[in-house]
């Protein structure tokens, strides 16, 4: 084609196509021409299909599309168990990839099976080969990383999915609600938030939703500091966990409400992409997928979480990946790791609630070492609550807060995935804008100083039943919180909003009540603070 487009007119190529006797067989791909079955000659060319095709097959099948791939790349034309042994070298391992050859061939009309019936061959059509090193190039760039288990490799082509479905949705907001979404930002607040909450669910159980979308905020771990001289304290990102009586909405906050519910009509709230749902997965095959995970910020969706812990052993790699430490977990068949965990959770789980604290319902002794790494809220069904959540239930039926929802959950979204993208500087929007930290206040620390004297004035017991993080964890709240101003402060620093602050040390108040088995005067210390 490319000696004939040389020395002939666009017309008289166009003429010889038409005549020519394999029209109906074959198809032309090129730089500049492409010729579809039946001799439809287009003068525009193909390579970017090419590109996206051979991208799309990389994210569905891994190293083993890679491989193949290659394989037909560096071959004119070959039998198919010389291209299944070149693409076996080239993977490392024994291949047979003849579903994955047909499919090339049906799919993506990238191989084309040649020959005659007693030799018969396959091929990649020449014309397209420059456009798939091209792509093959990229992903030589960026390989996979080594993952020692199926389940891993499995779940890596569902990392690249999920990635994807973040980049695609992040490329629409640039294109199409770039400045919209920042409008909307210059009038979002934590303030704000609280507001869009309470209109959907009244005063007492938008607090669940408020820590839910909060964490969203969080998963960008931001850096936090203090002083003058910008020292870092800690990051933003937290793991969070709801628990308590079955019942009592814990899962609609933790996952209708992130990644939306059809049955309900909610739209979601959360990251698109990065929020992985473990629905019915095993705590050791979450183990063995952890791996593919590596160097990224996703948030791992686990309700009854308490089931996790029916397994024995599972504490451990557990504690370690609530403090994004390296995972190393052997069986009898085979090892796991070890890799160093770098994600989030937002987790559900029942307990026994009595009329003063709870009991857990995991028998492992250790389960309080995982508590203890989470930002905890209990959820007690009292008669207020019960009222307050038959309200919303019924709101819900009539369609009352998805009128609301819909007005702004998809701006919410959208801003919390533009702030997302700044902070961990996606490559999209990193020549638009600048990353920004979150500043400590003296209000916060105050407020968090006084809370604690508070506490332990009225505290009943010789020993404080609740360790320093519980603190921490108030801060990191405050802060992720305060992400809602990102773009209400031209400063690179956002200091600790003010309303977050109060509402991070309640949280403080409320959760160390529960870790003291109430025994302390709860509403008198929130009266004297607040």
């Amino acid at each position: 084609m490319e000696r004939l487009a040389e020395c002939l007119t666009d017309a008289q190529l166009e003429r010889l196509i038409r005549i020519s006797p394999v029209k109906d067989y074959y198809t032309f791909r090129g730089n500049y021409y492409t010729v579809e079955k039946g001799g439809i000659f287009k003068l525009r060319g193909s390579w970017d299909e090419v590109r996206e095709a051979v991208r799309q097959i990389l994210k569905d099948h891994g190293g083993k599309g890679y491989a193949l791939l290659k394989a037909l790349v560096e071959v004119e034309r070959a039998p198919f168990e010389s291209i299944a042994a070149k693409a076996s070298e080239a993977f490392g391992e024994r291949l047979y990839p003849a579903r994955l050859i047909a499919e090339l061939r049906n799919k993506w009309g990238l191989a084309w099976k040649v020959g005659s019936r007693q030799y018969p061959a396959w091929a990649m059509p020449e014309e397209v080969k420059p456009a798939v090193t091209e792509v093959l190039a990229e992903f030589e760039a960026t390989p996979p990383p080594t993952l020692r288990t199926k389940y891993a490799q499995q779940e890596f082509l569902e990392v690249i999915k999920m990635e994807e479905e973040f980049k695609n949705h992040l490329s629409t907001l640039v294109k199409e609600r770039l400045e919209q979404t920042v409008k909307f930002g210059r009038a979002w607040s934590p303030n704000a938030l609280i507001n869009y909450l309470h209109e959907l669910y009244g005063q007492v159980i938008f607090f669940d939703h408020l820590l839910s979308i909060t964490q969203q905020y969080s998963i960008c771990d931001t850096d936090v500091v203090a002083g003058e001289e910008g020292v870092k304290a800690l990051n933003t990102g937290f793991n969070l966990a709801l628990f308590g009586e079955p019942g009592t909405g814990k899962t609609f906050a933790t996952k209708d409400m992130i990644l939306g519910s059809e049955a309900q009509n909610v739209p979601p709230h959360g990251l698109p992409g990065l929020n992985r749902y473990c629905g019915g997965m095993t705590p050791a095959r979450f183990i063995a997928v952890g791996e593919a995970y590596q160097s990224r910020r996703f948030n791992f969706v686990v309700t009854e979480f308490n089931d996790w812990f029916k397994y024995r052993g599972m504490v451990e790699p557990l504690k370690l990946a609530m403090e994004r430490g390296e995972i190393r977990y052997e069986t009898k068949t085979y090892t796991v790791g070890p890799y160093k965990f770098t994600s989030f959770f937002s987790v559900n789980y029942n307990t026994q609630v009595k009329e003063k604290g709870y009991e857990v319902t995991v028998s492992d002794p250790n389960f309080n070492a995982i508590e203890d790494r989470m930002l905890c809220r209990l959820h007690r069904l009292t008669k207020e609550k019960y009222s307050e959540l038959s309200k919303s239930q019924r709101r819900l039926m009539m369609g009352v807060p998805q009128r609301k929802m819909i007005g702004v959950a998809p701006k919410l979204r959208d801003h919390l995935t533009l702030v997302y993208a700044i902070e961990t500087k996606h490559p999209l929007i990193a020549e638009a804008f600048h990353d920004k930290k979150v500043l400590l206040t003296d209000e916060m620390f105050n407020l968090l100083e006084k809370a604690s004297r508070l506490i332990l004035e009225h505290l009943e017991t010789k020993t404080v039943p609740f360790s320093m993080r519980l603190e921490r964890r108030a801060i990191q709240l405050a802060s992720a919180m305060s992400l809602t101003n990102f773009f209400n402060t031209d400063s690179d620093l956002i200091p600790v909003d003010p309303t977050a602050a109060k509402m991070a040390v309640r949280f403080f108040v409320e959760e160390a009540w529960v870790r003291a088995n109430e025994a302390f005067p709860l509403c008198q210390v929130l009266q004297n603070l607040l």
